[in-house]
């Protein structure tokens, strides 16, 4: 008696290697090319629609700020109101080093994260415990409290008080002075590079740990995991990211600003982060690039109503375009990407069945 072969699709292995290489990794490879194009020519193109090259750099430095921002927000749910403890703290750090210790950037970033650090331990392990709007306030209350402790009497000798921190060196790296589009290539390296951790974390098994915490972490608890550990890590990784921005915003104007530590500019990061679109990675930093334009540029042309005008597009992306500004691309894609793709796909036939094989079992 023969045994018949099940029939064998010549070409379906190759296809779905080469399927599964472009949903992976192929698809991550062109995505960070395609944004390192972008940020590395912004000073060109940008000032065809009425920015300047300092608006590049400030673009980029938000960017990172709202990246590391959604991996607090948009992957684990965790709904912030004091980042700009973490921002703020880094930019003085960074000031007060590039005063008083070395005009390098190395040492003033590296005790900016240690700082931050520190920072981040203290707000996470106390407010972590907490969930929903509880947890908002919180992050909202320890931000506002090292922003009165910065502009207290006891240390404005060191803070400088409302006036801000001046007085600083200009920036250098190894030498090297850090002005005008040395700094912005400089801030869109790091941008670069902090979109590919955040992309490997996304993809990772941490990554997936914490979006399912975002979806259910009563379940996980269940199960044994440490739900709050978690937590605490993406809450501290995101806080990195809120410090380095902070660095990277006094090297590129030095001076820190009280602002860094009020409260709007937590606003800001959260407003940016929703418009661009949460739990997307390039989302937000397409968010923070709207929000930094339109408070540079579209500002002066409008004049005072330029808040209203924000918000009256804020509330209009969060009723008609829920997934945030990156949605539109996904309507583009649904309407001309898929129709080229199932087009191509009718005229080349995706198999080649070939004939049954027959094995016979006679010598």
């Amino acid at each position: 008696m023969s045994d018949v072969a099940k029939p064998v699709y010549a070409g379906a292995d190759e296809r779905g290697g080469r399927a599964g290489m472009w949903n992976g990794r192929g698809r991550d490879l062109v995505v960070v090319a395609i944004i390192g194009m972008v940020t590395f020519t912004m000073p060109l193109w940008l000032v065809e629609l009425g920015g300047y090259e300092a608006l590049a750099t400030k673009i980029v430095i938000w960017a990172i700020f709202a990246l590391g921002f959604d991996l607090l927000l948009g992957f684990t749910g965790l709904l912030s109101f004091g980042h700009a403890a973490f921002f703020g703290t880094a930019a003085y750090i960074t000031g007060l080093s590039l005063k008083h210790f070395s005009s390098d950037v190395i040492p003033a970033m590296a005790f900016a994260f240690v700082g931050t650090l520190l920072v981040a331990l203290f707000i996470g392990f106390l407010t972590l415990r907490r969930t929903g709007i509880y947890f908002s306030i919180l992050t909202l209350a320890f931000a506002e409290m090292i922003h009165a402790l910065v502009l207290s009497s006891t240390l404005q000798r060191w803070t400088g008080g409302d006036n801000g921190l001046t007085g600083l060196h200009y920036p250098t790296l190894l030498g090297m002075n850090l002005r005008g589009i040395a700094v912005f290539y400089f801030c869109a390296v790091i941008l670069v590079i902090m979109f590919l951790v955040a992309q490997f974390l996304k993809r990772s098994p941490f990554g997936l740990m914490l979006r399912s915490i975002k979806e259910n972490p009563m379940r996980l608890e269940y199960t044994g995991i440490n739900v709050w550990a978690y937590k605490m890590m993406a809450f501290l990784i995101s806080a990195m990211y809120a410090g380095l921005a902070g660095s990277l915003m006094v090297i590129y104007e030095p001076y820190v600003a009280t602002k860094f530590l009020h409260w709007s500019t937590s606003g800001e990061v959260v407003i940016a982060t929703v418009i661009g679109g949460a739990s997307t990675l390039i989302g937000p930093m397409i968010g923070a690039a709207f929000l930094m334009y339109f408070e540079n540029v579209v500002q002066g042309m409008i004049g005072e109503q330029w808040r209203l005008i924000l918000g009256l597009i804020f509330a209009a992306i969060v009723i008609f375009l829920p997934g945030g500004l990156i949605d539109i691309w996904r309507v583009v894609w649904r309407a001309t990407g898929h129709k080229l793709l199932h087009g191509r796909r009718h005229n080349v036939p995706d198999m080649e069945l070939t004939e049954p094989r027959h094995t016979d079992p006679r010598p």
